[in-house]
């Protein structure tokens, strides 16, 4: 096989998934502006009447179920795209087997973060950059041999869910997810079982 520089591997605009074409994408970005209104509090003073407190009231639960939602859709639809640049990359006869994708807001901004992907086929670990929320992956990041890289679960902790820490000689990176939408362990699952096989 001819490796070429990950940094040099930029990927076309990739076919519509089928989570896209079926319209349950444009349903997502409906809640997801749903989950921006939710998100703006109502101001009040604390009880003592000191620094003014964020006040989300019966909003609170509903944005959980929103956000909850939202994550889950644009998981789907994200782990569709892994799916379609892993046969770009690899062709055909090399299908992705796991993936998993960064989809998690912190507490404090609300401000919702898409940009990384690892993808674990039997040969190969990806990890591939998303260009925008709504984009797609563009970028290769890493390409490499199962044995040669190395993933870790870590629990979530300071406002962040669960994260998968994929890291090699050329880097690391930090796959983290919303702790009831994020499913690691398949991708646990395929590295070690390529990872073994490959050795």
């Amino acid at each position: 096989m001819l490796w070429i520089a990950t940094s040099e591997v930029v990927l076309p605009n990739l076919p519509m998934p089928e989570f896209e074409r079926s319209g349950k994408l444009n349903e997502a970005r409906v809640r997801m502006r749903k989950r921006h209104e939710l998100r703006k509090p109502r101001w009040g003073l604390t009880l003592s009447g000191g620094v003014p407190m964020p006040d989300y009231g019966d909003a609170g639960v509903r944005l959980m179920f929103v956000q909850h939602r939202v994550f889950r859709d644009y998981r789907l639809w994200t782990l569709e795209q892994l799916a379609l640049a892993t046969s770009h990359l690899l062709g055909p006869n090399e299908p992705m087997q796991a993936g998993e994708t960064t989809m998690f807001s912190t507490y404090w901004d609300g401000v919702v973060t898409r940009d990384f992907a690892v993808v674990v086929t039997a040969s190969h670990v990806l990890v591939l950059r998303i260009d925008s929320l709504d984009g797609q992956p563009r970028w290769v990041s890493l390409a490499a041999h199962p044995r040669d890289v190395r993933i870790e679960l870590h629990s979530g902790w300071l406002g962040y869910g669960p994260t998968l820490r994929v890291s090699s000689q050329s880097g690391q990176w930090a796959i983290r997810g919303y702790q009831r939408v994020f499913r690691p362990e398949p991708v646990l699952q395929a590295w070690h079982h390529a990872a073994t096989a490959n050795a």
